[in-house]
């Protein structure tokens, strides 16, 4: 997957992402905020970092977006291949 390119489905992907990382942050005793999307967003990544699942965006690159980016292809890299999302 080029990484120029947007990944389809991207939206679906983050959402299904934000859902399966806080559930594994559920199962190791941590508690995300569960206020607006960008603040969940931007707390699964960085567990997901911290548990060392995906690897860090340099420094200036922590928009929204980038993190989006970044939560999609985790989620879509982790997806079976007959899932309707891949």
């Amino acid at each position: 997957m080029s990484k120029t390119h947007k990944v389809q489905n991207e939206d679906k992907l983050v959402k299904k992402a934000v859902e399966i990382g806080f559930q594994l942050a559920q199962m190791q005793g941590i508690k995300l905020p569960a206020s607006s999307q960008p603040v969940k967003i931007k707390a699964v990544y960085l567990f997901l970092v911290e548990v060392n699942q995906i690897t860090p965006l340099p420094e200036g690159k922590l928009d929204g977006a980038n993190l989006k980016k970044r939560l999609a292809l985790w989620m879509h890299s982790a997806l079976p291949d007959d899932d309707p999302l891949k």
